[in-house]
């Protein structure tokens, strides 16, 4: 029996793990777009990134609040799971 709940997580982990990544290989970075950071840039600033523009297939130029200006490579961001709006004030 404990074979089979072995088995059996075993099973769902490497399900969630394909899940995880096809969902990472469907996202596609654009302008405009807030990404969480896999590690933060500083112990004191955010871990989230507005990216900028794309300078270079999978690299982009982004915004962290907390840090600045920093360019990032593709692999060391990722999809935000909630919906940020960017507000602009004159």
């Amino acid at each position: 029996m404990a074979n089979t709940k072995s088995a059996k997580a075993s099973v769902t982990s490497q399900s969630t793990a394909t899940v995880a990544s096809a969902a990472e290989e469907a996202f596609k970075p654009e302008s405009g777009l807030w990404v969480a950071l896999r590690d933060a840039p500083s112990p004191y600033s955010h871990d989230e990134a507005l990216l900028l523009c794309e300078t270079f297939p999978g690299e982009w130029v982004s915004w962290v609040l907390g840090y600045g200006e920093i360019t990032l490579s593709r692999g060391q961001f990722h999809q935000e799971s909630r919906e940020r709006s960017l507000v602009f004030s004159s």
